[in-house]
């Protein structure tokens, strides 16, 4: 209310709102305040999280530039990795909910043996397995997880001011479980956590491109007296969708798709770290 206050006392028509199912609900609701109002004004959402994980559209600007450098981090962990006797490189990238940036970056950069998402619970004792299976191959090992993933193991059950679950780090844990595991033979981790790195570099043209498509369909959607919407590509078509359908929940990888798979398949993961064990039980 005190929002719809200050857009008519201010003369507003036009309210633009960048972000992921949490600010597309307060513009649904801000949507139906005005409405309710008979407010002449235009609520547009654009979509934004650096996960990817927003429901309906095909991705999220400087989604692509994040996978690139979260992708080159990668390789410094590699770099790492090969230098000592069964180095194991780790970097924690993005992704409370949704592993897209780790999967993707891990497609990306092909030199990944792990990846750990939010969307599959593996256990230690398989991580470990993989991780002695790998090191007796190649003599080293690189690891991408998502921060959310794993939270089965760091749990913290507790919650932050606006009600959000306060995520356990995961990456911190696995790194002390594998130093742990690898000290008898003198094997050792290198851990990476690029943390804000990856979304604060320079943009890359692909996303530079995509990003001024959506502010200017952002604009023109709201010029033509749509309100309540939220514009994104569907199979690379702009498109309008209700911003409630937006904040009904967030996008998953799922473990059956093609792109999991295939990141299943770069990295030579064993079965038991796949999560189509999950799958199948569901």
């Amino acid at each position: 209310k005190k929002i719809c206050d200050k857009l008519d006392e201010q003369g507003i028509n036009m309210l633009f709102t960048v972000g992921g199912d949490g600010t597309q609900g307060a513009a649904h609701l801000l949507y139906e305040e005005a409405l309710r109002r008979g407010m002449k004004v235009s609520i547009v959402g654009v979509p934004k999280s650096i996960d990817n994980d927003i429901l309906f559209f095909d991705k999220t600007f400087g989604f692509d530039t994040a996978v690139a450098a979260a992708s080159d981090i990668i390789r410094n962990a590699w770099v790492e990795a090969t230098s000592c006797f069964k180095g194991v490189g780790i970097v924690k990238l993005m992704g409370r909910d949704a592993g897209f940036v780790a999967m993707n970056a891990a497609l990306a950069s092909t030199i990944v043996d792990l990846v750990l998402i939010p969307e599959v619970s593996v256990s230690m004792e398989d991580i470990m397995l993989h991780v002695d299976a790998t090191l007796k191959d190649k003599n080293f090992m690189v690891i991408a997880v998502a921060e959310g993933a794993g939270q089965e193991h760091v749990a913290t059950g507790k919650n932050d001011s606006t009600g959000h679950t306060i995520y356990g780090d995961i990456g911190t844990h696995l790194r002390d479980q594998i130093n742990s595991h690898l000290k008898p033979e003198g094997g050792r981790s290198f851990y990476i956590d690029p943390s804000y790195i990856i979304r604060s570099c320079t943009i890359r043209p692909n996303d530079h491109i995509y990003c001024t498509r959506l502010a200017r369909d952002a604009v023109h959607t709201a010029m033509r007296g749509y309100t309540g919407v939220v514009v994104g590509p569907i199979h690379n078509v702009i498109v309008l969708v209700p911003a409630k359908l937006i904040a009904m929940g967030k996008r998953k990888v799922s473990v059956n798709s093609s792109a999991w798979q295939s990141c299943v398949q770069t990295c030579n993961m064993p079965y038991a770290l796949t999560g189509l064990s999950q799958s199948k039980k569901k």
